[in-house]
């Protein structure tokens, strides 16, 4: 009887997307097992790749619209509307990190206002229904720079209005929101996201993530206490506790700032998109599950795409295979999801040299995988 695979690789960031990698671990599969039945579900955490994943599976469209970049400068950039008038917008494609050179890594200036006008555009295409996918950000705003774009004001004691960026929230007074765009009132937004950090604090928005942005000691710390007064103006204002909600620190804070003006709701990213994939369906059709990350590591395992797919794969009896560009991982945790792990590396490497030959070596890594599975069964 044929094999059943059900190949669910996750990006692998900086070396293929996960569309990719499906692929190059099918044709891999294919020559060594050719009467398998292979079926691809590329997956994701509800960060980089999800608008291409989704926009693929449910035959959605791609629009590309103008925008601003996380330093304020025009760019382009692309949105999927799904059936049902629901965008996909992921926060990364106007105010990410990849959107910067060496000298605009800033995160006391850059802004999500780029990341709203492209909800205006979604608005603009009759979405009522927004998921916002907050991975990859570049910005500590609280989600300002959206709220700003769609209509909000944020003022000094004088009545000034901020200048964009979370560095400046320390003078944060009070809010306008007379001008907000009046089509918000009958949307829903979906935030994805992979973490449950709350917004302030050790493990807040600014001090684990800032770093990461850019700032240095003096900067986060700043940041920190800039988020704070967001998040007592918002929660005076709102009547919500919102600073320790899970999430709350995802994205530079994105989700307090839209959970105090707008109907909100916070969603695992991984959880979330393998419902919309059907995952349980074709986990259940399979016989074995192979996915890849670019890195297996303790982030992987709090909640990015193949722990949460291999989590449902074990419930349901299902071996799972893990391919990863590094394997930095070996824990009682990562050995109780995945059957096996293999590396996609067979000789040492540079870094550069790893990451331009990872589709080659996921094809040859699934390849032998599959000669193995062959012996196996014979």
């Amino acid at each position: 009887m044929a094999m059943n695979i059900l190949i669910a690789p996750n990006s692998l960031k900086k070396a293929a997307n996960a569309t990719d990698a499906a692929n190059a671990i099918k044709r891999g599969l294919g020559k060594s097992i050719p009467d398998a039945r292979l079926t691809c579900m590329p997956i994701a955490d509800g960060g980089e790749h999800t608008l291409e994943i989704l926009t693929g599976h449910m035959e959605g469209e791609i629009i590309t619209c103008g925008t601003t970049g996380p330093t304020g400068n025009p760019i382009k950039a692309s949105f999927g509307i799904l059936p049902g008038h629901t965008a996909v917008i992921e926060l990364s494609k106007a105010s990410g990190y990849e959107l910067l050179n060496g000298t605009d890594f800033n995160p006391l200036f850059t802004t999500t206002y780029g990341t709203g006008i492209m909800i205006r555009h979604a608005l603009d295409h009759g979405c009522r229904k927004i998921l916002l996918t907050l991975g990859g950000s570049a910005t500590v705003d609280g989600g300002t720079g959206i709220l700003e774009a769609l209509g909000v004001k944020f003022l000094d004691r004088e009545n000034q209005v901020l200048p964009k960026g979370g560095g400046n929230l320390l003078i944060l007074d009070h809010l306008d929101t007379t001008e907000v765009d009046p089509r918000m009132e009958e949307t829903e937004i979906t935030l994805l996201c992979d973490v449950d950090n709350p917004l302030t604090g050790n493990r807040g928005a600014a001090m684990v993530f800032a770093p990461q942005k850019g700032a240095g000691p003096l900067e986060t710390a700043v940041l920190d206490r800039c988020l704070t007064r967001l998040g007592w103006v918002l929660e005076e204002r709102s009547g919500k506790q919102l600073t320790n909600m899970p999430g709350a620190g995802a994205a530079g804070g994105v989700a307090v700032g839209l959970s105090a003006t707008f109907n909100i709701h916070l969603e695992r990213g991984a959880e979330y998109l393998l419902d919309m994939l059907e995952a349980d369906k074709k986990i259940a059709a399979c016989d074995l599950v192979i996915t890849a990350d670019g890195t297996l590591d303790d982030q992987t395992l709090l909640g990015e795409g193949p722990a949460v797919l291999a989590r449902r794969a074990g419930d349901a009896g299902k071996p799972v295979i893990c391919l990863a560009g590094s394997v930095p991982l070996r824990s009682e945790h990562a050995d109780s999801l995945f059957s096996a792990v293999f590396s996609l590396q067979n000789r040492p490497m540079n870094l550069d040299t790893s990451l331009e030959e990872s589709l080659a070596q996921l094809e040859n890594r699934a390849y032998e995988i599959g000669r193995m599975l062959m012996l196996r069964n014979l």
